[in-house]
């Protein structure tokens, strides 16, 4: 059995309809899942949404943040619980939800409380239009550290340089879709998914929503450097072929090189001028092993990842589940 559906809820012995599904990834947000939640409700409230459903993603936290989630369980019917039985990386998280989700309209939500809960009563007034498939937050100013900063801003420069499938800039997963973009998204099944290429690569009609991103008042962030990267080349590679054709570029550039040096030796050799050899040789043959080490480095890298598509593990484990029967 495949290990995401053997924790499946019945769907069918739930019959209310679910307005709107909240999808809220944690990794040690024991700080943050408490009042994250009542901001949620709240808005909620104030919606006068009834029928929703709050899934909780436990991506392998050290605290206590699988015991905050299990006692919310308990006193809210609407909330799931989902515990990954490791750190399976922020994109993985929200997929392993899929399965259980059964809302009209989908929000993805970070707990670290840096996108606003609040902003859901605008984002759901203006996707209910049936005018937008996708309304995303777009951050105006972010109050964060100038590494991140600047990374996030490299980031999407080079992504849109280099993909054919271009993401708004200072945004993040921090999305609400309909059921018609869901329904896509649950359809693919990539090892190594980056969600807002994804959502933005199904070409429906999207709109921002801009908001002010808080600094983390609590805990401290999932994401290292090391993270960051990793996440980034994930999003080049998995949406960009054009790494890949920097070798053929550069296979015009080296014949245009070599055709320079051959005729420079060629004049030098009829007029009888003497050339300095070790020194030039040397560093004609490190420049060019240069290269050649780089080509290779994308070859692997595009082959690496090819491997990982072949073996066809699972992109997650699901530990346990918690749900108010």
């Amino acid at each position: 059995m495949n290990i995401r559906n053997q924790y499946m809820i019945n769907k069918e012995t739930d019959k209310s309809n679910i307005t709107i599904t909240i999808i809220a990834p944690c990794y040690n947000e024991e700080s943050n899942i408490n009042e994250f939640y009542s901001r949620i409700i709240k808005s909620l409230n104030l919606l006068k949404i009834e029928h929703y459903q709050l899934i909780f993603v436990d991506d392998g936290s050290q605290d206590n943040s699988w015991d905050l989630i299990r006692k919310i369980n308990i006193n809210d019917s609407n909330t799931v619980g989902i515990k990954l039985s490791r750190n399976f990386g922020h994109q993985n998280a929200i997929i392993s939800t899929f399965d259980y989700i059964r809302g009209d309209y989908i929000l993805f939500i970070d707990v670290d409380l840096q996108d606003p809960p609040e902003l859901l009563i605008e984002m759901y007034n203006n996707i209910i239009s049936n005018e937008y498939n996708i309304i995303y937050g777009k951050r105006i100013k972010a109050r964060e550290g100038f590494f991140k900063k600047f990374f996030s801003k490299t980031f999407y420069f080079i992504f849109n340089l280099i993909s054919e499938t271009k993401i708004p800039s200072e945004v993040s997963d921090f999305k609400m879709i309909d059921q018609k973009v869901f329904k896509i998204l649950k359809n693919l099944d990539e090892q190594e998914p980056f969600i807002r290429g994804l959502i933005s690569w199904t070409g429906f009609k999207q709109l921002p929503i801009e908001f002010q991103r808080n600094k983390r008042m609590k805990g401290s962030s999932g994401w290292s450097k090391f993270k960051m990267i990793n996440f980034s080349l994930s999003a080049f590679f998995g949406f960009s072929s054009f790494p890949m054709r920097i070798s053929f570029y550069f296979c015009f550039l080296f014949i245009f090189i070599f055709f320079i040096l051959g005729s420079y030796a060629l004049y030098t050799y009829f007029n009888g001028i003497n050339i300095p050899g070790w020194t030039s040789i040397f560093l004609i043959i490190i420049f060019f092993n240069i290269v050649q080490f780089f080509i290779l480095g994308l070859i692997s890298e595009y082959t690496g990842r090819i491997y990982y598509e072949l073996k066809r593990r699972p992109r997650f484990i699901i530990n346990e589940i918690s749900k108010r029967n």
